[in-house]
């Protein structure tokens, strides 16, 4: 009998040991998106970085016409991009990234933590089988300007 209760003991250890909702593909897939779009802005490819931005993307009242001239005009003035994600908060199918995303020129270099600052490639969305950049859903900004 003893033996038995040592056994059931063993299976529940090791059944609690067991992430059965393991977010680490997740996880792994959003990281590499984020190295894409840096990769992607280091190679003056704007195109590869709206690939994986959802259709219906929405971020403090932009859209994702308005995100296409926001990474132009960012690609304009820089011309690297490192990003260092810190931590993704994965629930259900909507997923948060916190990162510094460190932008360069031959003249200057600027950190932005996000997505405090930004945010607009900090908010991600599953849908049809893969991660998308998907904005805060937000219809406009709750920062003050000037700020």
């Amino acid at each position: 009998m003893k033996k038995i209760g040592i056994l059931l003991l063993l299976i529940i250890i090791s059944l609690c040991a067991c992430d059965t909702n393991s977010t680490k593909p997740d996880e792994e897939e959003i990281r590499n998106i984020i190295y894409d779009i840096s990769r992607d802005f280091c190679w003056n490819d704007i195109n590869g970085i709206m690939e994986y931005v959802h259709k219906d993307f929405r971020h403090n009242g932009m859209y994702r016409d308005e995100l296409r001239l926001l990474w132009n005009e960012r690609r304009n003035k820089y011309q690297l991009l490192n990003c260092d994600i810190s931590q993704i908060y994965i629930h259900n199918e909507y997923a948060t990234v916190f990162m510094t995303m460190t932008y360069q020129s031959a003249t200057e270099t600027v950190t932005f933590f996000e997505p405090d600052t930004f945010g607009d490639a900090s908010y991600y969305y599953f849908d049809k089988g893969r991660w998308q950049i998907y904005g805060n859903q937000e219809w406009k900004s709750n920062k003050i300007r000037g700020r």
